[in-house]
């Protein structure tokens, strides 16, 4: 019985890495593809090298587009963006609910971060703001300073990933 019961857990662990690796394979297939525009930052760690640190517009969200309570730090809220005319994705809702999409629009859900009642906007993080870039060429991007777009794809699940930086 210790035997079956040793060989269940190890399958179980076995199922879950594997899941967890077709997930985010599957995001690919089965994910749409979404463009943002960024600003990027250069930093540099020890144990992955070196990375760019994005800031997206998408993150400053307009009072006016805030549909319901303001929620506290580090809660989860939902977002609805739409393609622009320039094919960028633009915020249309946001909100602590979980808003239906339509065909053209994509939900993503992130972090809610503060409120700055001065300027009226809110700021949310989604928790793609890490890019990994080949080594020694982090410097480069920070270089370019201009406003860069970054492509990424979002899983019907909810699950996103980073695919390119332009």
């Amino acid at each position: 019985m210790k035997r079956f019961a040793f060989y269940g857990v190890v399958l179980l662990q076995v199922l879950f890495l594997a899941g967890m690796s077709v997930s985010y394979y599957a995001m690919d297939a089965f994910g749409q593809t979404i463009k943002l525009e960024t600003a990027p930052v250069d930093p540099r760690d020890i144990f992955y090298g070196d990375y760019v640190i994005l800031n997206y517009e998408i993150e400053m969200i307009e009072e006016k587009k805030w549909s319901g309570e303001i929620p506290e730090y580090g809660e989860a809220v939902y977002v609805l963006l739409e393609e622009s005319e320039n094919g960028l994705f633009q915020v249309v809702d946001a909100s602590c609910d979980k808003m239906e999409t339509k065909a053209d629009q994509v939900r993503l859900k992130g972090k809610y971060q503060w409120h700055n009642e001065g300027q009226s906007v809110h700021q949310v993080t989604y928790g793609i703001n890490r890019y990994y870039v080949e080594e020694n060429t982090g410097k480069q991007y920070e270089q370019q300073r201009e406003e860069m777009v970054v492509e990424v794809v979002v899983a019907p699940w909810g699950q996103k990933k980073i695919v390119s930086l332009e």
